[in-house]
């Protein structure tokens, strides 16, 4: 019987091709997109599940007098609990926030090389007792009684060493004071640490680290938090205690409460809470916005996918009305009626899931998530593993849908269902109205695409606005703040690729422009803080305002190491004229000899103004932005990558790009998203004008007849375009009506994040409903022209 429903399932699908066509792409595709999206939203969602004791964790916080929690606690907090004792606990330990470092590197004997940036967490010897990583190499013993040891992780430890080099015993040089060292540290670090063991990587979604790769831990550091003299009085990491079995956070809660704890910092008496591991996370972090949002998207990429597939599943099974009513004559039951559809469900939805098994294959590479300085990386097998999980559920829906259909088929009498009836005109309503849903889902992700394209476009034309969209193509920037080069050697770097051919000019920065500012606070009296106020100060070279095209409004530029400019934000924030007025930075003193243009390096904040220092950069230059020609831009840029390779460690990868290139990375939210939000956009369209093209097409199929009659009663060609088209433009204008209500909400409040957003009036929303309805027209009008041009006496007489 299975080879009989099988062949038949392979009937049904090669007698409407296109309609079976159209429904497996739609869903397949629909499935790739909720696959990718959940596994994002899971992944997130099993934060922490990666450590063993994770029920057994309880977060150690602090609470002011007025009621506010402490992002963090400090190292003594710790201390203290472990002096303690508490029957609840077996274990406590402190981790410190994870931070950039950079070392010279022992690779082997007489061979250094430089790592910049290293994201290191400071730990206690009990770290490993609480959250076990797993050790791959080396001792976590031996670390835990070394001073200045360090524990790699895996994938540092072969980009560092390769496979086969055992890294342990190998020497690390700090190359930059940490704020916590001692005052004896020299400022270009020169502190030694030792490997002593190397773990498996810490997966991306843990509350320690979230979303940021760990490359390595420091116990015993002389110069980290833990030794820090003044530790006491700062919130730097967490702390954690591990619980025996069968105690709970709120226990120790309680036994905290009961004994009235209390721990002095910053002159206060805060009280002592526990709570389960992971809460105080979820409560503070942007997690669970993350992953509401990505299940949201899949969900409604699925349902597009899902209502054109069950549609057109349920149409095929209710047109069969007749068959079924033969095969009961011929002594067919329900439930082999039921195994009928079932099979031809199955193989239906096989076929789509292979189809997508196939698209996950080939995108796999791609993949890869970054957005500000969280990394997500989808595992392809476990994408895989997920995917055939859905499969399941999907394959559970067909088998509820046929049993529907089965109970529904059930109670026709055999005369009517082999002589027929008007049992079929009601469903056009159900599918009426979920091609209602596919457009309100089309006008969510069409709407947010063309806001964030518009948005990403004024943001980009905001920052650095005395610069045109060419002249930020024309500008290089790369980054030269390399602890272990000299300064000189870096100005002579500068210097040299500045010579090449087609550079017309040269710009020194301590950092770059969209990374911060060089202070915020100014003083109107030589060294009294209370004389502060807020200004963005910025140390620049006398060739900057040339260089960026900012005009000078009053004033002159600057000439002397005593001159300052401020823009016009700042003189507008003091209400009076500024020139000639001497400010000052601690203890050194500048009169303001110019006010130019508004300067605006960021569209998420409000600027309170700007102040120009003069320098030139003969202590630290950390950032080199070059303006070149416009047709050797390209040329400029291979000889300054390839100038940079030659120069600097093999370690070290120099990154060259474009003004332009750096507003894009800067702008994650507009740039990162739009292409996502893109790619969701064409596929819901996609799935919803193929659902739109089924449904005509079966329509003008339908009604050949009734077009026929009109047409010899005078019907024109309007008549009959209006005869269908209606109904699709009811359903456009029906479900933007309550889409673009919800979406105009939403985009009020994501305007609060910004200093400047697009124009989002009357042509916006005019301009999406017109290109949603031309596409759509466009859909239609083939098909309802192609009925339209029936020989009337053709269809009568085929009738």
């Amino acid at each position: 019987m299975l080879s009989h429903y099988i062949k038949m399932a392979v009937r049904q699908l090669l007698k409407y091709k296109i309609q079976n066509l159209i429904s497996v792409v739609g869903l397949s595709v629909g499935i790739l997109c909720f696959s990718i999206c959940l596994y994002c939203s899971r992944f997130i969602n099993g934060t922490d599940s990666c450590f063993s004791h994770k029920e057994r964790i309880a977060d150690i916080s602090l609470y002011t007098s007025r009621g506010d929690l402490y992002s963090g606690i400090p190292a003594t907090l710790i201390e203290h609990l472990r002096k303690q004792g508490f029957d609840e606990v077996e274990d406590f330990t402190f981790a410190v926030y994870p931070r950039k470092r950079s070392y010279n590197v022992e690779i082997k004997e007489g061979k250094e090389l430089p790592y910049n940036d290293l994201n290191t967490m400071e730990v206690d010897s009990l770290f490993r007792k609480i959250f076990t990583p797993r050790i791959i190499q080396g001792s976590w013993e031996v670390a835990a009684n070394t001073p200045n040891a360090v524990i790699l992780t895996r994938s540092l430890a072969k980009r560092m060493f390769g496979e086969s080099e055992n890294p342990i015993g190998k020497r690390m040089m700090l190359t930059q004071r940490l704020f916590t060292a001692p005052k004896t540290t020299p400022r270009t670090g020169g502190i030694a640490y030792t490997i002593q063991a190397v773990i498996e990587d810490i997966p991306l979604n843990t509350s320690l680290s979230f979303l940021e790769k760990l490359d390595m831990l420091t116990l015993n550091d002389s110069e980290g938090t833990l030794q820090f003299s003044d530790r006491g009085n700062m919130t730097g990491g967490w702390g954690f205690a591990l619980l025996h079995p069968g105690k709970t956070a709120q226990k120790l809660e309680a036994r905290f409460h009961s004994m009235n704890l209390k721990h002095r910092l910053y002159d206060e008496e805060t009280a002592i809470t526990a709570s389960s591991f992971g809460e105080k996370f979820w409560n503070k972090s942007i997690a669970p916005f993350f992953a509401g949002i990505t299940m949201v998207v899949g969900l409604l990429i699925l349902l597009t996918g899902l209502l054109n597939f069950f549609h057109f599943l349920m149409g095929t099974f209710l047109n069969r009305n007749r068959e079924y009513g033969i095969r009961k004559v011929m002594g067919s039951g329900n439930r082999q009626l039921f195994y009928q559809l079932f099979v031809q469900s199955v193989v239906i939805a096989s076929i789509a899931f292979l189809l997508t098994f196939c698209l996950i294959e080939i995108i796999s590479p791609y993949l890869n998530f970054s957005l500000f300085d969280f990394v997500l990386i989808i595992e392809k097998n476990l994408l895989f593993v997920q995917t055939a999980e859905y499969m399941g559920f999907i394959l559970f829906l067909c088998m509820i849908l046929c049993f529907a259909t089965v109970l529904r088929i059930r109670y026709i009498a055999i005369r009517t269902s082999i002589h027929g009836s008007e049992i079929k005109r009601h469903k056009h309503g159900m599918r009426n109205m979920l091609l209602g849903i596919q457009f309100f889902i089309c006008w969510i992700f069409v709407s947010l695409t063309v806001a964030l394209y518009m948005q990403a476009e004024k943001t980009e034309s905001t920052l650095f606005n005395t610069l045109t969209e060419k002249e930020k193509a024309n500008i290089l920037s790369f980054p030269i703040d390399y602890m272990f080069m000299k300064n000189e050697e870096k100005l002579a770097l500068i210097e040299r690729v500045s010579k090449y051919p087609g550079v017309q000019d040269k710009l020194l920065a301590d950092i770059s422009y969209l990374n911060g500012v060089s202070g915020n606070l100014m003083l109107t009296e030589k060294d009294n803080r209370e004389s502060g106020f807020e200004i963005n100060t910025m140390a620049v070279s006398t060739n900057f305002f040339r260089f960026m095209n900012i005009p000078l409004l009053t004033g002159r530029p600057l000439e002397t190491q005593e001159d300052l400019v401020v823009d016009q934000t700042a003189v507008e924030r003091q209400k009076k004229d500024l020139l000639g007025t001497t400010l000052y930075n601690n203890s050194d003193g500048y009169t303001i000899c110019g006010v130019c243009a508004n300067f605006i390096a960021n569209v998420y904040n409000q600027s309170p103004g700007f102040a120009f220092l003069p320098s030139d950069f003969t202590y630290f230059v950390g950032h080199c932005y070059l303006k070149c020609d416009p047709e050797r831009t390209a040329e400029v840029k291979a000889l300054v990558e390839k100038t940079l390779k030659e120069t600097l460690p093999e370690s070290i990868h120099p990154k060259v790009t474009t003004l332009q290139e750096d507003i894009y990375e800067a702008q994650a939210i507009e740039n990162k998203l739009k292409g996502i939000i893109l790619f969701f956009s064409i596929v819901s369209l996609i799935i919803t004008l193929l659902g739109v093209y089924s449904a005509i097409t079966l329509d003008t199929e339908r009604r050949q007849k009734e077009v026929a009659i009109r047409k010899v009663n005078g019907a024109g060609l309007k008549q009959i375009i209006f005869l269908f088209a209606r109904l699709y433009m009811g359903l456009l204008a029906g479900s933007a009506t309550i889409a673009f209500p919800l979406i105009y909400a939403f985009m009020q409040m994501w305007k609060r994040t910004y200093i400047v957003f697009f124009n989002d009036g009357i042509l916006y929303w005019a301009g999406i409903f017109m290109g949603i309805t031309f596409i759509t027209t466009l859909t239609v009008l083939f098909r309802i022209l192609k009925i339209a041009r029936i020989n009337p006496a053709k269809v009568i007489k085929n009738e």
